[in-house]
C-alpha cells in the first residue's frame, strides 16, 4: 500500500467516525447512553504537534527552502511520496516563491509581522492604502529626492517599497491618535505596539527567530497580543521559509487537502489532528 493511500484511508476512517448522518438512530442501553454522554463531555485531545524543521549544524540556524538545493530536495521527496502530488508538481512551471530570496532584504522580521497586523481582516487594496499612509507619516524615504511627493502624490508614484519602516523604538512611542489618523483601528494600534515592544526590549530579534525551532517561533509569536496561529504559520512559511509548516487553520489549505485525499470537507472537519494525519506522507516537507 502506498504512503498516500495509507494516509487517505486513515483520514477517511477518522472522518467517517465523526460524520454519522444526523437522522440515523442508534439504539443503546441506558448504561451505554450514560457512558456516551459522559464521553461527550470529555475535553478534546491535544493537537498532534508538528515536527520541527531540521537544524543546520554549520551556523545554528534552521534550514529554509531558500537554502541551496533545499527546494529541489523537497520536490523530489514529495513526488516520490505522493504520486498524485507528483503529477501536480510536474504541471507547475512557475517557481515557488518560498525558494526565492525576499523581495526586499531590508525587511526585517519586525517589519514582516507589523505588515501582517496591518493587513489582518482587510482587503489587500485597503490594507496597502493604510500601510502607505502609515509609511508616509512615520517612515523615511529611501530616496530623499522624492520628498516633494509627500506633499502631492496625485500620480500615486510612491509605494511602500520607497520607504524604510520605522524602528521598534519609534513604533512603541507613537501616539494612538496618530496611528488611528492613518487608518489603523484602536486594536490594531495596540497590536502593532505589542509587536514593537517585543523587538524593542530584545525578547525577539532576527537573529533569535532564525535560531528558534518551529515550535519555539510559534509559541513566541502567538504570545503577542494580536498574533494568532495563522499569522505565525504564514510568517514561518513566507518570511522564515521553513520547509515543514502545515497551516491547518487556512481555509484554502483545508479545502485543498480534502480534495486531494478525497475526504469530506465540513464546517468542523477536517480538524487539526486529521490534517496532520493526512499530511504524514509528506513529512518533513509539508
Amino acid at each position: 500500500m502506498t504512503a498516500r493511500k495509507s494516509a487517505r484511508l486513515a483520514a477517511k476512517a477518522v472522518l467517517n467516525k465523526q460524520l454519522q448522518p444526523a437522522g440515523k438512530v442508534v439504539k443503546r442501553s441506558s448504561k451505554k447512553r450514560q457512558q456516551a454522554a459522559s464521553t461527550a463531555k470529555l475535553p478534546l485531545p491535544a493537537p498532534i504537534a508538528a515536527a520541527d524543521s531540521k537544524q543546520t549544524v554549520a551556523d545554528g540556524r534552521y534550514k529554509t527552502l531558500a537554502d541551496t538545493g533545499e527546494m529541489e530536495a523537497a520536490l523530489l521527496y514529495l513526488k516520490a511520496a505522493d504520486p498524485a502530488l507528483a503529477a501536480i508538481i510536474e504541471q507547475t512551471t512557475e517557481q515557488c516563491s518560498m525558494s526565492l530570496p525576499r523581495d526586499d532584504d531590508s525587511d526585517s522580521s519586525f517589519v514582516s509581522l507589523c505588515k501582517s497586523v496591518i493587513f489582518q481582516q482587510l482587503a489587500g487594496s485597503a490594507a496597502r492604502a493604510i500601510l502607505l499612509k502609515f509609511l508616509k507619516r512615520f517612515g523615511t524615504l529611501k530616496d530623499q529626492s522624492l520628498s516633494y511627493l509627500l506633499e502631492d502624490d496625485s500620480a500615486k508614484q510612491l509605494t511602500p517599497a520607497h520607504f524604510v519602516f520605522p524602528s521598534p523604538q519609534a513604533v512603541v512611542s507613537m501616539d494612538h491618535a496618530e496611528l488611528k489618523a492613518v487608518g489603523l483601528s484602536q486594536r490594531k494600534a495596540e497590536y502593532l505596539q505589542a509587536v514593537a515592544e517585543r523587538f524593542n526590549n530584545g525578547t525577539l530579534s532576527d537573529e533569535l527567530l532564525v535560531s528558534m525551532s518551529d515550535s519555539q517561533v510559534s509559541e513566541a509569536l502567538v504570545s503577542i497580543r494580536g498574533i494568532g496561529q495563522w499569522t505565525a504559520d504564514m510568517f514561518m512559511m513566507f518570511y522564515l521559509k521553513r520547509p515543514n509548516i502545515l497551516p491547518t487553520l487556512d481555509l484554502a489549505v483545508r479545502k485543498a487537502m480534502c480534495h486531494h485525499f478525497k475526504v469530506p470537507f465540513g464546517k468542523r472537519t477536517p480538524t487539526h489532528n486529521q490534517m496532520v494525519e493526512m499530511a504524514n506522507a509528506w513529512e518533513p516537507y509539508r
